[in-house]
């Protein structure tokens, strides 16, 4: 994902909900000054930080990602998944089922070696996690953690508190995440 488009998405969002950027800071916990340079696509943002976001404006974070080209509710095709890069925390997460029309959400995250997510992410929803390469350590606001090695899977809801990911190794860490959503009506 582009972070100057995003951030002027961000933006974009936060001023047609008439919020300041004081506002946004004291809501979130992320500073003024940082909010301002992701806006204006000067910084990147953490997978935490979108996530805090995307909960103050009411949002999905699939809202803030682009459509794929050819946009399919049964298939999606390897040339056209939508990759977000948080260039901060070194972590590529592929979208493999996009939210929709479906109870579930499937992503494949990429780490670079002992690349590690700052924030705890909220996850009220069951999820399923399956290293393919490499260690991940799962670490929660509560104080567990599990780790993951090559073929290991764990499921888990983190909660309010939330969780986090971290490669353990000097090398590439590759999981898919499955989120189960609530069901349909």
């Amino acid at each position: 994902m582009h972070e100057g488009s995003l951030g002027t998405t961000l933006r974009t969002i936060r001023t047609a909900r008439g919020l300041s950027l004081a506002q946004v800071a004291s809501a979130t916990g992320i500073s003024r000054s940082l909010l301002s340079l992701i806006e204006t696509g000067r910084s990147d943002i953490t997978i935490g930080r979108l996530t805090r976001l995307a909960g103050l404006y009411e949002i999905r974070l699939a809202d803030l990602v682009p459509e794929p080209r050819h946009p399919d509710p049964i298939v999606v095709r390897a040339d056209d998944r939508t990759v977000m890069h948080y260039a901060a925390e070194a972590i590529d997460v592929e979208v493999l089922v996009p939210e929709g029309p479906h109870t579930m959400q499937a992503l494949l995250a990429t780490f670079a070696p002992l690349a590690r997510m700052q924030d705890y992410i909220p996850q009220p929803n069951e999820q399923f996690t399956h290293v393919i390469v490499g260690r991940v350590r799962t670490e929660f606001a509560d104080g567990r953690e599990l780790e993951l090695g090559p073929g290991d899977s764990a499921t888990y809801i983190s909660g309010d508190a939330g969780h986090r990911h971290a490669n353990l190794v000097d090398d590439v860490t590759r999981m898919v995440i499955v989120i189960r959503r609530p069901k349909l009506r």
